[in-house]
């Protein structure tokens, strides 16, 4: 913002960028999207959005845009069902990487966010590893239920499907560290400018939240905890994508001088 604003017209701007924001937000959600099976939901490039927003705008602003946003692509779309859990976890994200770009003693809370976040996906990987070789492997415990819902035919058919999914988490995973490995390297080379990690590791807690959400949103809406494992890697798939999207651009802004 310019200092020669005074407080109005720096407020008039900020609402301004957060409106534009909050339609970029929903227009690379809505345009932009690939429907899912399985979970009656959709992935997009709306999350590259949602990082840059949360950039630009800080904490209030990002999370005003991400979650109104997305949660407005959920209704046009043709999704209203996820329209409230993409609010409140599309706010979620926004918040979560205003708020870790904006502190001044990084180090320490990203020693307590990293130690936070891995013990998370740790336990959540154990929990999804236990689910998908015990439950699912015990017919006693697979309903016909699930089995409409992940459109098999046997119970056969599931564990197949179960060994597809956890190769796909197993290379979803591996995406992480090669995207933000990949996006350094991009910036270094073209853009000439100094990576920012503060960004990238805000992104990637984001985008765990995400997964982590949606997976509870699911289970709440269909209680079954089994169908939604498999919508998992999707969701990590896109907001992977969506990380070195959101990269790119803020480091031609930055290079631009539009951030620093």
């Amino acid at each position: 913002m310019n200092t020669q604003y005074n407080g109005t017209d720096r407020l008039l701007i900020k609402i301004v960028y957060t409106g534009l924001m909050t339609a970029l937000v929903l227009i690379a959600t809505l345009f932009f999207k690939v429907p899912v099976p399985f979970t009656n939901g959709y992935v997009h490039l709306g999350d590259s959005m949602i990082f840059v927003a949360a950039i630009l705008l800080g904490w209030k602003g990002g999370a005003f845009a991400a979650g109104v946003g997305s949660a407005l692509a959920d209704i046009l779309g043709g999704y209203p069902h996820w329209a409230l859990p993409t609010l409140i976890i599309k706010i979620l994200m926004g918040a979560i990487i205003g708020l870790c770009v904006s502190q001044k003693n990084r180090k320490g809370m990203y020693t307590l966010l990293g130690v936070i976040f891995a013990g998370s996906f740790a336990g959540f990987n154990g929990f999804l590893h236990y689910i998908l070789t015990k439950d699912v492997k015990n017919a006693s415990k697979v309903s016909d239920f699930v089995l409409q819902e992940l459109e098999v035919s046997s119970h056969g058919e599931l564990l197949q499907l179960t060994d597809k999914v956890q190769m796909q988490l197993l290379v979803v995973t591996l995406l992480i560290p090669l995207s933000i490995l990949l996006t350094s390297f991009i910036i270094a080379k073209y853009n000439h400018i100094k990576f920012r990690p503060s960004y990238t590791f805000s992104f990637v807690i984001a985008g765990t939240i995400m997964v982590f959400g949606y997976y509870i949103a699911y289970y709440l809406m269909i209680g079954n905890y089994i169908i939604p494992i498999f919508s998992i890697p999707w969701n990590v798939v896109q907001f992977v994508v969506g990380l070195l999207i959101a990269e790119i651009v803020i480091a031609g802004l930055r290079k631009a001088k539009a951030i620093q």
